[in-house]
């Protein structure tokens, strides 16, 4: 519990000042690559739109054998496909300008600080602080670089999920379910379905989270030994070595962490692969009665189908994204423990430095 409200502080700390760069002097360029990123999700979503429309006229020309109108959406197609890939094209422009720049601007500030701590790698070790340098360069870059995508993940998740949900309230109507109408059936399917899956995903994702994190630990402490002893492993004969070699040890640990965490990702992959296999099949089932007494079109089933599945990849983005969320909570922490020991040695510099000038003051008072 101690240990879980402990990163929970580290994260929010993190959060906190990785948030300053948006009120710093480069505010005005982040604004412009976060609001750029922000609207090429929006044209992303548009296009989304009008493939989903686009199946509709496709399949309902294909069943009733229009080879003109079949033509026509070939076209269309290859426009919308050009669209699609402009948009993308843009998004990752925007993310990635984004994500570089606040890295930069997230280490620049870890070094500086870190230099003006005057805190040798000694020091920071007996606050349980190993490989600094790793913290600001991979795990900075980690942290940084996953909160963009997971904001984005967010933002578009929200965007894509309230449009389709819309979509499948509109083409899917009503069903009679014991004798009552149930209006808009397809969007309480699929919220259902998505809960179900969902839990089912987080309680496979909790236990990764934690194994993530002592993986990356562990990772952490195996590169500090190496930095810090491998001169005197090059120098020192085999047969000279201990054995068992502490080596073996962080070696047994890694192989551990790691295990742990495959095994964790087996779990998930093999639901998330059942999931992908049993999801699109749902919409097809539960539209067949309407299709069969001749309510929907084939298009009509596709548009559906696609739009079930928008929606309930989009509502499950959380269970998804489970391996990155872990992945950034870990940088996350190790940067956050980093930057609270130096600004620990900044704040105490700062009580020193006053005690100093007080004592001062006081030596070379008058006496009265």
């Amino acid at each position: 519990m101690r240990q879980a409200y402990d990163r929970a502080g580290s994260i929010g700390y993190f959060l906190n000042q990785a948030i300053a760069y948006w009120k710093g002097s480069d505010r005005r360029r982040a604004y412009i690559f976060g609001l750029g990123f922000v609207l090429s999700l929006v044209v992303n979503l548009i296009m989304a739109l009008l493939i989903n429309q686009w199946s509709k006229g496709f399949f309902d020309a294909l069943q009733a054998h229009h080879l003109d109108a079949i033509m026509e959406s070939i076209k269309l197609l290859i426009i919308l496909a050009i669209g699609t890939a402009i948009a993308a094209i843009i998004t990752v422009q925007f993310r990635m300008r984004l994500q570089l720049h606040w890295r930069i601007w997230l280490m620049s500030n870890l070094v500086e600080r870190w230099i003006y701590s005057s805190m040798s790698r000694d020091i920071l070790l007996t606050y349980l602080i190993d490989n600094p340098e790793a913290r600001i360069s991979d795990d900075g870059r980690i942290a940084i670089e996953l909160l963009v995508e997971m904001g984005g993940g967010i933002i578009y998740t929200l965007l894509i999920s309230s449009s389709f949900i819309v979509v499948l309230w509109n083409i899917g109507g009503s069903v009679s379910l014991f004798g009552y109408p149930v209006y808009g059936y397809l969007v309480y399917s699929v919220l259902i379905y998505t809960s179900l899956t969902s839990i089912g995903m987080l309680l496979l994702c909790v236990p990764l989270v934690k194994n993530v994190e002592e993986k990356a630990a562990a990772e952490g402490h195996f590169r500090y030994y190496l930095t810090e002893n491998i001169h005197q492993l090059v120098d020192t004969p085999n047969d000279e070595l201990d054995e068992p070699h502490e080596l073996n040890g962080f070696f047994e640990l890694l192989f551990k962490k790691w295990v742990n965490v495959i095994r964790g990702q087996t779990k998930i992959i093999s639901f998330a692969t059942t999931n992908n296999l049993i999801a699109p099949i749902i919409p097809v089932v539960l539209c067949a009665p309407k299709y069969l007494s001749g309510e929907m079109s084939l298009g009509d089933i596709m548009q559906t189908a696609a739009a079930f599945l928008q929606v309930q990849s989009s509502l499950n983005w959380l269970a998804d994204n489970a391996f990155s969320i872990a992945n950034w909570s870990a940088s996350a922490h190790r940067v956050a423990a980093l930057d609270k020991t130096i600004m620990s040695q900044f704040a105490s510099d700062k009580i020193q430095a006053t005690k100093q000038n007080y004592t001062h003051y006081q030596s070379d008072r008058p006496s009265i």
